[in-house]
């Protein structure tokens, strides 16, 4: 019974250690984000936490990517304006970078290891 409750404990921790990874980050982090979107001219994403249960990809055709301070006042929130083209529905909320991916070649690639952040988004490149 105690090597039982000790698995899940573990697998509990675990699964905490994967949420909001990169969703509150420092404002040089926040910066660079959008620097990354501004330079790269990027225009869709794909939203998906693949270590989370029953979330499914979602493609965002990107309008406007932007920070605000979060609410502990030391650190800051990316934000992504845009819309879903699948549903039409307009999306704006804050991300966690660590399940943001962005097209690299014909792979997506999470955000959070592209601008070399530490995060581990649960999953290898992927085609979509």
């Amino acid at each position: 019974m105690k090597k039982f409750i000790f698995i899940c404990l573990l697998l509990f921790v675990v699964r905490l250690s994967y949420s909001d990874q990169l969703a509150w980050i420092t404002k040089a982090q926040a910066e660079k984000t959008v620097a990354y979107f501004e330079d790269n001219d990027v225009e869709q994403v794909v939203l998906w936490c693949a270590c989370c249960d029953k979330d499914t990809k979602t493609l965002i055709n990107v309008t406007k990517v932007y920070y605000r301070q979060a609410d502990d006042p030391t650190y800051f929130e990316v934000y992504i304006e845009g819309t879903n083209p699948l549903l039409g529905q307009m999306v704006s909320q804050p991300v966690d970078l660590a399940y943001v991916h962005v097209k690299r070649g014909t792979k997506w690639r999470c955000l959070g290891k592209e601008l070399k952040f530490e995060c581990d988004p649960c999953t290898k490149s992927f085609k979509f």
